[in-house]
């Protein structure tokens, strides 16, 4: 063989073990060609369920039909002391991570959902001493605490209005969520034990109440939309999303009776997904 024909041939030829394109084509499941379609006229494959995880500040209102003198009673034991364990300021706002998951039934403008959500409060502070003495240097108990706990569990009817995000690519998603909420709480003692009160009462139960959600939606698919259409096509997920929202809970079993008060009206930010 001639110099020049071995030169063409080794430029001609791929390295052994090299799949040709063809064989790449062949292989893959990709399409990134023309999108597929939902049976809403959607781009991308069907989409019917979203989950997300958010966290947000929350105080629960057991002080707010409180009209005595003073500090209301959770603020008595989990509100800000004194050096001698005087409570002299409201209690400090923790932090309550939330779960949701909602199965989006039909799109008109928007998926209409179905779903819940579930989140989890915890409060602790030392034990206020029952019987203090002049000897003792604080009105708390260094050897005992008690702990409040909370989960409220909703379910909830969503809308999201994602027509422009859909077709004119507006990467904003507002939505609102409504729906009853039952809550269930127990207060612990030092011993782990469910705490009572002076006249044999548990501290634990649950309450009915409802949820009203609001907010606004970031689409995360304008950063790079190549990614997040391969993204759909290899796993499903539609679409991802950071997002804030006002949140209004109350949880006092629809105010009848004396019952406790443990919801709040707060604010979550959060990631979404779509699938």
């Amino acid at each position: 063989m001639s110099a020049g024909l071995l030169a063409a041939a080794l430029v001609a030829a791929p390295p052994a073990g090299t799949p040709s394109e063809a064989a790449i084509a062949r292989q893959s499941n990709v399409n990134t060609e023309a999108p597929r379609r939902d049976k809403f006229g959607r781009p991308g494959s069907p989409q019917r369920f979203a989950f997300e995880i958010k966290l947000g500040p929350y105080l629960p209102d057991v002080d707010r039909k409180y009209e005595g003198p003073g500090f209301g009673p959770y603020a008595t034991i989990f509100g800000e002391t004194d050096g001698e364990g005087v409570v002299n300021d409201a209690p400090k706002v923790g932090l309550m991570p939330v779960l949701g998951f909602d199965w989006q039934f039909f799109y008109a403008g928007g998926p209409l959902g179905l779903g819940t959500q579930v989140g989890f409060f915890r409060d602790k502070a030392q034990a206020v001493l029952a019987n203090p003495t002049d000897e003792d240097e604080t009105v708390r108990s260094a050897a005992d605490s008690v702990t409040f706990s909370m989960v409220p569990i909703s379910a909830l009817f969503s809308y999201r209005f994602e027509l422009l995000a859909d077709r004119y690519r507006v990467p904003l998603v507002p939505y609102g969520e409504v729906g009853p909420t039952y809550a269930f709480y127990w207060t612990r003692d030092g011993r782990g034990n469910i705490a009572r009160d002076d006249e044999g009462d548990r501290g634990a139960g649950g309450v009915w109440g409802f949820t009203v959600n609001a907010g606004l939606m970031l689409r995360m698919d304008f950063i790079e939309r190549g990614t997040a259409k391969k993204l759909d096509q290899t796993t499903g997920i539609n679409h991802t999303y950071l997002f804030g929202e006002f949140s209004m809970g109350r949880l006092d079993n629809f105010g009848a009776g004396s019952s406790i008060s443990i919801g709040d009206v707060t604010w979550f930010a959060g990631l979404g997904i779509e699938f």
